[in-house]
């Protein structure tokens, strides 16, 4: 939930590029790993069922959201919380209780 498929480092807000130099260590190295997170092409390998859930006004610049993702892995799943934030914590009841029930039906088939 709520994790990138891509980060474009020059769009990110302060706060996460301060913070992402804070704990990679320098400017230079947050930008370095900013640059890492490109899920481009990963997907398709991923054999298991994936579901992604984004809230709809998680709209962090710099983040492409989890859709692109969701469509490329062979068992993905795509659930946007229109009304949801980042973590989606305003919105648990809106998808947690069916993504639950979308994984049980996985497990038991």
């Amino acid at each position: 939930m709520s994790g990138p498929y891509r980060l474009h480092a020059d769009a990110l807000p302060q706060y996460v590029t301060e913070t992402l130099a804070l704990r990679c260590g320098s400017p230079a190295a947050a930008r370095a790993f900013a640059e890492l997170v490109d899920l481009r092409g990963t997907a398709r390998r991923i054999g298991c069922p994936l579901r992604v859930v984004d809230g709809g006004q998680d709209v962090t610049p710099g983040v492409v959201d989890g859709e692109p993702l969701a469509q490329e892995a062979p068992h993905g799943s795509y659930v946007v919380v229109p009304h949801g934030d980042h973590l989606l914590g305003n919105a648990r009841a809106d998808w947690l209780p069916q993504s639950a029930d979308w994984l049980l039906d996985r497990l038991a088939a």
